[in-house]
């Protein structure tokens, strides 16, 4: 998965696993397990730092690649929204020889504000403050990437999807 917070990476991160059986890891549960703290406790600035996203990122493509070798199909739902950690991940799967596709979900500014604003009971940390510093970095000609607008019914994406897996 990739896209900015409130993109719907989670919302459909979820409906792939549940269509598709695979396990879906976020990178908000992995990057609370790394620091350990409680998966609904906010997190500080401390486990937001550049070198905590490197090892949440590298743990999460760790997890999804042993998944992926065992025969498990696995989604990664992180905002994957740098190039050099969507190459990370492209390497691993390559290295190991697991098929990768990327779903950069997407939706107009005022959609994601909205869908920050009204998260309640989620493991995510991002409020509009963060979603208004957030960029994301483009895809190379060469991604395997399908975007998505989340704003679309589900009926309407399900001929996407279907590409994933």
């Amino acid at each position: 998965m990739a896209g900015l917070s409130g993109s719907g990476k989670s919302t459909t991160a979820q409906r792939l696993a549940q269509q598709s059986y695979a396990i879906r890891l976020r990178s908000d549960a992995v990057r609370k397990h790394l620091a350990g703290i409680d998966l609904h406790e906010k997190g500080g600035d401390e486990i937001y730092t550049p070198a905590m996203t490197d090892k949440t990122y590298t743990r999460l493509i760790e997890l999804g690649v042993s998944l992926a070798t065992r025969g498990d199909r696995s989604i990664l739902d992180a905002k994957f929204d740098r190039q050099a950690k969507r190459q990370e991940a492209l390497i691993a799967a390559n290295q190991h020889t697991i098929p990768i596709t990327l779903v950069h979900c997407t939706a107009p500014p005022e959609v994601l504000r909205s869908r920050v604003k009204q998260r309640s009971g989620d493991i995510a940390d991002a409020t509009t403050e963060i979603l208004a510093q957030q960029t994301m970095e483009p895809f190379t000609n060469s991604d395997p990437v399908i975007t998505i607008d989340t704003t679309q019914s589900v009926e309407d994406l399900k001929p996407l999807l279907s590409q994933v897996f």
